[in-house]
């Protein structure tokens, strides 16, 4: 089997046990069952605007042909940003506004080639796990700089914005 088929394996499985983690309290951020259908309606253009014009545009222009995968009516995407590193903006669908982007930029070709970067999120959930080794410092839960190490972080989107509430060392 081919080292590729076998990562593929293993980060498979990997994300399947942090979507189905079981007992502990990230069920307060998925939408109640009552609004489960989420937004349905035509995607609006993209605009851009102070944020998004910083980035290319490539991942969210793209982003707003995609189905909702965040939040009730919004559309994460990546797009390479230089030097190995993957950075996620997050559009709403119903605006076509790019509101937000990941708090890094994520290593995606590490030494050998591969690193661990992914992120997932639900359509109808305000959470997001990115998993992976930040390009830069990050700041951790007590607000000090933590060094570069391959880690799954969760956040709650509030107000277009991603608030940190668990940092898992990997």
């Amino acid at each position: 089997m081919k080292i590729t088929t076998k990562f593929l394996i293993f980060f498979s499985a990997f994300c399947f046990s942090v979507i189905t983690m079981g007992g502990d309290d990230l069920s307060a951020y998925v939408a109640s069952s009552e609004n489960r259908e989420g937004y349905s309606d035509k995607h609006h253009p993209l605009l851009t605007n102070e944020l998004s014009e910083k980035k290319q545009m490539t991942g969210p222009k793209s982003a707003t042909k995609s189905p909702v995968n965040f939040a009730e009516h919004y559309v994460i995407s990546t797009v390479g940003c230089g030097g190995g590193t993957a950075c996620g903006e997050i559009a709403n669908a119903s605006t076509g506004n790019v509101v937000g982007s990941f708090p890094n930029a994520y290593y995606i070709n590490g030494e050998d080639g591969t690193a661990p970067f992914a992120f997932i999120s639900k359509p109808d959930s305000r959470l997001l796990i990115i998993i992976g080794v930040s390009a830069d410092p990050e700041i951790g839960m007590s607000g000090e700089e933590i060094g570069q190490y391959n880690r799954q972080r969760h956040y709650e989107f509030i107000d277009n914005k991603l608030h940190l509430i668990r940092i898992l060392e990997k």
